[in-house]
Order: structure tokens, then sequence, then C-alpha cells
């Protein structure tokens, strides 16, 4: 039963996320916001919903461990993955902003909650709030940089667009779905949650592996899904844009909410050995959390190396000397090469995770 409870949950999760993409994004068509930014902050929120309920759910049912190795395994699955996955299918360029602004904020973010959990020894209600606020800061801020952008170039009316336009899902109706999917991914969060927790007391498995492997990777297929479609329809800043937005809202949003709603507090490892083995397995130390954030935090550092297309630009530069060519946004392309990378390096995480090794 619990299996087919876990099941379910991942069906409406997915369903549901699906459909929060789909009239989000449409909602911010409606606004006329660029694809990038849609990407970053619309598409981002939307898929990152899933992670968002079933935190929030496990940090109010006691299962803080679940709540944050759910937020860094599906961080560490978006950037190695969903990205290696989309980048095997179909390699993807990656703008000038993707690589100077959006995944630099990220790696600062991810910085700033490393620096929270292991000097509080948690994440307390006040730390939470603050990681919200510069998630706040950044996506006002992209919205206006946006918008002048878009202000400041010619925007000539065309059939095309017309045509477009009028194949889009009216405003309220697109409220509606956004609505009725949040609703859903609230039940599937919830079945999920429950699921997943009595599966991982069954096996005797920690919940926080349970919660970086199996809830992780399916509150992370919005993502795959909304990425995989992207670079098809040759919508590389839409993909680019929902992954590092998604790994942004991940921590400011979700994980921050979830600690401002219920504060995540780590066990020392005397505390957990005198729990015994069954309630040990709901808890995380702080050690368990720093190594699990510094894996998180390589897995991001990967992309980057990914998207600056080291090898390609190396060449740019013995062929011109200039230094600056090994750093070109503009020859940024991420790779199959890269992608299978990718995959291998979590592969090898996750064997790591299995054998206890981290």
């Amino acid at each position: 039963m619990e299996y087919l409870l876990l099941i379910v949950g991942l069906a409406i999760l997915v369903v549901s996320g699906d459909a929060l993409v789909d009239s989000s994004t449409g909602i911010a068509r409606f606004f006329k916001l660029p694809t990038l930014i849609i990407g970053l902050t619309i598409v981002a929120f939307g898929t990152s919903a899933p992670e968002l309920f079933v935190s929030v759910m496990s940090g109010l049912n006691g299962h803080s461990s679940m709540a944050v190795g759910n937020v860094i395994g599906s961080n560490c699955i978006n950037v190695s993955v969903i990205v290696g996955i989309t980048a095997l299918i179909c390699p993807f360029v990656v703008s000038k902003q993707s690589i100077t602004v959006d995944t630099m904020f990220m790696l600062f973010l991810t910085l700033v909650l490393l620096d929270f959990g292991v000097w509080g020894n948690g994440i307390s209600r006040f730390e939470g709030m603050c990681m919200f606020l510069m998630l706040l800061a950044f996506v006002v801020w992209s919205i206006k940089k946006a918008k002048a952008e878009v202000a400041a170039q010619p925007q000539p009316e065309t059939e095309k667009a017309d045509d477009e336009e009028k194949k889009e899902k009216p405003l309220w109706l697109n409220c509606v779905i956004l609505v009725a999917s949040i609703a859903g991914l609230a039940v599937g969060a919830h079945l999920m949650v429950g699921a997943a927790s009595n599966i991982a007391r069954s096996f005797e498995v920690s919940e926080r592996i349970i919660a970086v492997t199996v809830v992780a990777l399916g509150t992370s297929l919005p993502e795959l899904t909304a990425s995989v479609m992207g670079a098809l329809k040759g919508e590389s800043d839409l993909t680019v844009g929902n992954i590092v937005g998604s790994n942004i809202f991940n921590i400011g949003s979700v994980l921050a909410l979830s600690s401002t709603t219920t504060p995540i507090n780590f066990v020392e490892p005397a505390a957990l050995a005198a729990m015994g083995a069954a309630a040990a397995n709901e808890f995380t130390t702080t050690a368990q959390f720093t190594n699990d954030m510094l894996w998180m935090f390589a897995f991001e550092v990967m992309l980057l190396i990914g998207m600056i297309n080291v090898t390609n630009n190396f060449s740019l530069f013995k062929k011109t000397g200039e230094v600056r060519n090994l750093f070109s946004a503009e020859d940024g392309l991420v790779g199959r090469i890269w992608g299978a990378c990718a995959l291998a390096m979590y592969a090898y995480y996750v064997y790591l995770l299995l054998n206890k090794a981290v």
C-alpha cells in the first residue's frame, strides 16, 4: 500500500506540476515578460512547487531531515541529471546573463545556506526569512532589468505573434488551472511524504537518503519536462532559466519558508547514537548536512563549467591569445560530453550514499 501511495502521490505531483508550468507561463506571457525571466521566475517557481509542498509538509510533520534532503537532493538532480539528460537529447547554448548573473547568485545563495546551517547547527526562522528576502530582491531586480531591456528594443508586431496570442488560454482559465494545480501539489506531497517516510522505516534506511534520492527525483520531474521541452523547442533561455531559477527558489523559497514555518535543527552525533537506529534515521547531523551541501555546490560549479564550455573556449584562446575567450559566454554550449559526465558524477554520488560512504 505504501508503494502505491508513493506512486499515486508522485503521479499527482507530476500532473499538477505540468499544469502549473503551463498556466503560470500563460499568465507570464499575458503580461509580456521575456522568456529568460519566465524561466527564471514563473516556471522556476512552478516547477519548484512540488519541493515546496513536500518540504513544508515534512517540516510540519516533524520530518526535518526529509525537508532538507528534498531540497539538496532536488538541486543536485537539477544541475546534473536534468541538465545532463537535456544536453544528451539536445545540446543548448546559454546566454551571458545566465553565466554572469543568475548562476553566480545561485552559488552565492548556496554558500549562504551552508554558512547558516553549519554555524547555527540548523536553520532558524530568522535565517529562513533572510534567504527569502534575498530571493525577493533578486526576482524584483531581474524583472525590472528585463522590462527595461524589452522597452529599449523595438517590438514589431507580426501576424505570427497575433496567431500565437489567439492560441493562448484566456487569463481567467490559466488562473483557475493555477489554483487547481496548487491544490493537486498539496495532495500529492502529503501522500508522497507519508509513504516515503514509512518505506524508509521499513527498510531501516534514513529519511535523509530517501529524501535526497527517491523524493528529490520525484519532485524534480517537472523540471525535467520543462527543460527538455524548452531545449527541443529552441528555448535555451527557458531551459537554463528553469534549472538555475529552480535551484534558487528551492533555497530561497522552499527551504526558507520551511524553516520559517518550522525551524530545522540538526542533531549532534552523540545524541544521534543515543537515540537508537530507528529514531536516528529521522534526523540529520551537521556533518551530514555539510557533506550534502558540498556535493550540491560541486554539482553547481560543474554546471558553470559546462555553461562556460571550457574546452571550446580554450581552443579559441590558443588561436587568438586573448584571455577573455576562456570565459566567453557567447560560445557557451552545454554539450553531450558534459551531459554524460554529469550523469556519471551523480551516479557515483548515489553509490556513495547507498554505501554510507558520505
